[in-house]
């Protein structure tokens, strides 16, 4: 299929052109891939487009070290995660084993984090494959995952001086093992760390969360909540 421009304006027509042609590139320099040989004498589909999705234009935004003073890092894989935050201001960290898939090395994201967190006041990390399991409709993957989270913050907790790091845990979004798909479903927040006042709940969930002291806010309360309890926030009248 071609893409084609929404409206008849220069700018769409250039930009649907530019889609194509390199698309066709695409097409043709993995068809003459070796692996594709491979996968075609095998009897398997070759891996032979490249999907385009999610197009948008840069936000303006206020980098964090502006917004806040901060000096901020993040350790991911997804070229997305690892461009928002770029535009974000934040140093992209590379850290070898780390992907966006099942066999990702959650034990050296967490030594990168333990080690960033020397020299960055702000250190976002971030795990993909949760997300990949739920769009697989595939439970236990997801369990997985969630455990080898589990674990990821564990030897974060365990490697770092609780009395001077705040911890945050959340999910940017639900996706439904059940549907597949992103959902506008609540997620767990929990954060931890010297001074925060302390509320009942026991357990790492939905349902539980919702009855925590922060309530049920919104997702861009979270970065202001984060950047008050370490105080990094501008006062006013006070």
């Amino acid at each position: 299929m071609r893409v084609s421009p929404i409206d008849g304006t220069p700018e769409a027509e250039r930009t649907a052109d530019i889609v194509n042609k390199l698309m066709r590139y695409f097409h043709e320099v993995l068809e003459k891939d070796p692996i594709n040989a491979e996968r075609v004498r095998r009897g398997l589909p070759p891996a032979n487009a490249v999907l385009c999705r999610g197009a948008g234009k840069l936000p303006e935004i206020i980098p964090l070290p502006l917004q806040y003073g901060i000096r901020a890092a993040v350790v991911a894989a997804m070229p997305l995660v690892k461009g928002v935050c770029k535009v974000a201001g934040m140093k992209l960290l590379d850290v070898p084993g780390a992907t966006g898939t099942y066999d990702t090395d959650v034990v050296a994201k967490a030594r990168a984090v333990v080690e960033a967190i020397k020299s960055y006041d702000f250190v976002f990390a971030h795990v993909k494959a949760t997300d990949v399991a739920s769009h697989d409709g595939n439970a236990e993957k997801k369990v997985m995952m969630i455990e080898k989270i589990d674990k990821m913050v564990s030897s974060i907790v365990k490697s770092v001086d609780l009395d001077e790091t705040l911890i945050a845990v959340t999910a940017d979004h639900t996706t439904s093992v059940l549907t597949k798909d992103h959902e506008g479903d609540p997620v767990p927040v929990a954060i931890r760390g010297h001074g925060i006042r302390v509320d009942d709940v026991k357990e790492f969930g939905e349902r539980t969360c919702a009855k925590g002291g922060l309530g049920r806010i919104r997702s861009v309360d979270l970065m202001p909540i984060i950047m008050n309890l370490l105080g990094k926030t501008r006062k006013f009248g006070a």
